[in-house]
């Protein structure tokens, strides 16, 4: 009887099918998960950026509404001394709106997903 060394044909093809059940299993899953990190950064930094409007607000009540609105915060957001940083890349619309006579803020943004806080 000859020394056999290696795997056969058949232990191959197992293996190979096996590894293709797999990544048609994982592929998805990873490309899903991907996209709920993007909203989830998208979501939070809309939140900073409410907190950021809110904050500015608690410090000086008679703020200029031109100094907390904006139409376009994708590029980042500041009002007097807060910055919410860096927007994620994804963000395509960010816009900030305050009302002086009730002195609530809104913030609506869009990217990967899309939202409004409060």
């Amino acid at each position: 009887m000859r020394n056999a060394k290696g795997f056969t044909l058949i232990e191959l093809l197992i293996v190979i099918a096996i590894i293709g059940i797999l990544a048609a299993v994982l592929v998805p899953n990873l490309l899903n998960a991907r996209r709920t990190a993007q909203i989830r950064a998208e979501q939070a930094y809309a939140q900073n950026v409410y907190k950021v409007a809110n904050a500015a607000i608690a410090e000086d009540p008679n703020i200029a509404e031109a100094d907390v609105d904006s139409e376009d915060c994708t590029g980042g957001y500041s009002v007097g001394n807060y910055d919410a940083g860096p927007a994620p890349q994804t963000l395509t619309e960010c816009s900030v709106d305050y009302d002086p006579t009730t002195q609530t803020v809104t913030v609506e943004w869009s990217g990967a997903g899309s939202g409004t806080i409060p």
